[in-house]
């Protein structure tokens, strides 16, 4: 029987949640509007609690006066300086929807003290990714740190799932003998997976690359510029959509009497075929920005959702012991 101190973590857990892959889209948003400069100093911007809305409200030599890493600011725009500001602010409310999660964790100390001392973890992790978002910008877009701040929020996303599944239990009795095998094929799965991503951030960074060298080079010319990092990122989707698509369908039609593990196929399964378009439409229509957030996201969610299997056919173990 849950307390009403553990209900309302078991509601600010969900919120948390939701929050962490809205914050993710958002940073997506920056980095394809390029508006990651678009505050040059933190934790303020511009020197302000809240940021300008025209170049008339900054001095006249605001582009020397804020130079970051001994490098002039690019021309003001009111559009990235407010979508990055947004970012900003969805950063500390999700540093504060943590800090909120970890009070209400102590009711769970004493009880569940895996609840209590993940939730610390999330919340270490929030401080430490905040932290790195201020590095980013004084480094003025550093490529190692973004790739970096990227992993700690699914790093995160890892650390809440596995949350979810300590606080509410899973429902998962089968006796199956493949249960620790497939488990073994989905981490190798998941770790190629977060390779995905970090080799897509890294794709990412080249483009920023040369926007920031070749301003004025067309979109559609980005694509040859891109090194062999791009190709493998493309090939190696392929590989994915093979070895994941063979998991899914044992795991469909061995464990057809679990509601839980065919939802959780099928939504892995849909976010793939999701994901794989997007790349498509980024590599052969010049990589529209309105894109660019939604391939990222969903990445995230693909390998939650794989990181959320493992998790269920872990619990499968634990009980079986």
């Amino acid at each position: 029987m849950v307390n009403a101190k553990q209900q309302k973590y078991q509601k600010s857990l969900m919120i948390v949640l939701v929050t962490v892959f809205a914050l993710i889209a958002i940073g997506g948003l920056v980095r394809s509007t390029g508006s990651g400069m678009g505050c040059p100093d933190w934790p303020k911007c511009f020197g302000q609690l809240i940021p300008p809305t025209d170049i008339s409200q900054l001095p006249a030599d605001y582009k020397e006066r804020y130079a970051v890493a001994n490098r002039t600011i690019a021309d003001f725009s009111a559009v990235h300086t407010w979508i990055e500001y947004i970012n900003r602010l969805f950063g500390v409310w999700t540093g504060i929807a943590v800090l909120i999660l970890s009070y209400f964790s102590f009711s769970y100390k004493s009880e569940k003290p895996n609840i209590f001392w993940g939730s610390q973890l999330a919340l270490f992790l929030v401080i430490l990714n905040g932290w790195l978002g201020s590095k980013v910008v004084a480094t003025h877009l550093s490529p190692g740190i973004i790739t970096l701040h990227m992993v700690l929020a699914i790093l995160l996303i890892f650390v809440l799932q596995h949350l979810k599944h300590l606080t509410y239990g899973v429902e998962f009795i089968s006796n199956n003998p493949n249960v620790k095998k497939y488990k073994n094929i989905l981490w190798l799965i998941l770790i190629m997976s977060f390779l995905q991503v970090v080799l897509g951030t890294q794709v990412r960074e080249q483009i920023d690359h040369i926007t920031n060298n070749e301003p004025n080079l067309a979109k559609s010319n980005w694509l040859g510029r891109l090194d062999y990092v791009f190709y493998i990122h493309r090939s190696f989707s392929a590989a994915l959509l093979i070895g994941i698509f063979y998991v899914l369908r044992k795991l469909v039609e061995e464990f057809k009497e679990n509601a839980l593990i065919q939802k959780l196929s099928m939504s892995i399964a849909l976010i793939l075929i999701a994901e794989i378009a997007a790349g498509v439409i980024l590599a052969y229509f010049s990589f529209p920005a309105i894109v660019q957030p939604l391939h990222l996201l969903l990445a995230v969610f693909l390998v939650s959702y794989l990181y959320e299997l493992i998790v269920v056919l872990s619990k499968r173990e634990l009980e079986k012991a």
